[in-house]
């Protein structure tokens, strides 16, 4: 088990017995240990465009494999149907899940009958669960937030200060967009533990009543600033950003956000002009959204 000390080894015994979650959001990497199984949906709801196409294949095969062994396994229960048949149960079974009834082969039997019925009752569960699921995978916010790939340390009115660039890549603009920036602070304990907290950083302008081209996020550095401290120093060290705001068109909230670690921070840079207005015309090119520049003297 965890201790807080540090993590379960791989070779551990013990490992093979406790639930592994392994989370990445952007260059931010974590492993939790001994997290509950969660619930199905919530795992649905994770799982990528063709594992839960496979998933739903996999759950339509077997269900209608086992109504086609029980249709196989009852005498004269079914009419047209080779005795002991597991291949045409199974295709009748699929024919009363879809609720279709070709006529070819139909239940004779009150066996036959009582089955049938406990089927189509499982296919209107079936068929609504995945109608949900399929609905709810569509629907569900997707960001439409894009973050610098480096933060940098450039000046702002002639003084030092950090800025991440992050921009909405939709043709709506998101309105009421509020900016949150932090930096885990680690601190070594007497007993030999560690504490970990996150301590916000203040920005010029945490909102934005309506982003619609690119927003950089800025924090001024003061003298003696504990954060620079520790960017520069030699423990561990990440940044956090995280931007919120309503869609416009959708009515839904987008949220992103994105983790830069200490190489990701560049120490007297800039980032490249990426805003020109040609002819009155505002114009964004994030092409070179993520580039940045050495501040020359």
């Amino acid at each position: 088990m965890v201790d807080g000390s540090g993590p379960i080894s791989d070779a551990d015994p013990m490992a093979k017995k406790v639930r592994r979650q392994n989370m990445t959001v952007g260059a931010f990497r974590a492993v939790k240990w001994g997290a509950p199984i969660g619930d199905l949906y919530y795992r649905t709801m994770e799982m990528s465009w063709p594992a839960f196409i496979g998933w739903v294949s996999f759950v339509f095969l077997l269900l209608n494999l086992l109504f086609g062994l029980v249709y196989a396994a009852l005498p004269d229960a079914i009419l047209n149907m080779p005795h002991a048949s597991v291949a045409y149960g199974f295709f009748f079974s699929v024919e009363t899940l879809g609720t279709v009834g070709y006529g070819y082969m139909a239940p004779v039997s009150p066996a036959g009958h009582a089955v049938a019925g406990l089927e189509i009752l499982a296919g209107l569960f079936f068929s609504a669960t995945m109608t949900g699921l399929i609905f709810a995978r569509f629907a569900r916010p997707r960001t439409s937030l894009i973050f610098s790939d480096v933060a940098v340390i450039g000046r702002h009115e002639g003084k030092p200060a950090l800025m991440v660039r992050m921009a909405s890549t939709r043709k709506h603009p998101l309105a009421d967009a509020t900016a949150q920036m932090a930096w885990l602070k680690r601190t070594e304990l007497p007993g030999g533990g560690v504490t970990r907290r996150l301590v916000n950083l203040q920005l010029l302008r945490s909102n934005n009543p309506m982003l619609g081209l690119a927003w950089t996020l800025t924090h001024p550095i003061e003298d003696e600033s504990e954060f620079f401290a520790a960017l520069t120093g030699a423990q561990p060290f990440s940044l956090t950003v995280t931007v919120s705001g309503l869609d416009t068109l959708l009515a839904t909230q987008s949220i992103g956000g994105h983790f830069y670690r200490r190489e990701d921070i560049l120490i007297d840079h800039d980032f490249v002009d990426v805003i020109t207005d040609v002819e009155g015309v505002v114009h964004l090119d994030l092409t070179h959204f993520h580039e940045a520049r050495p501040i020359t003297a």
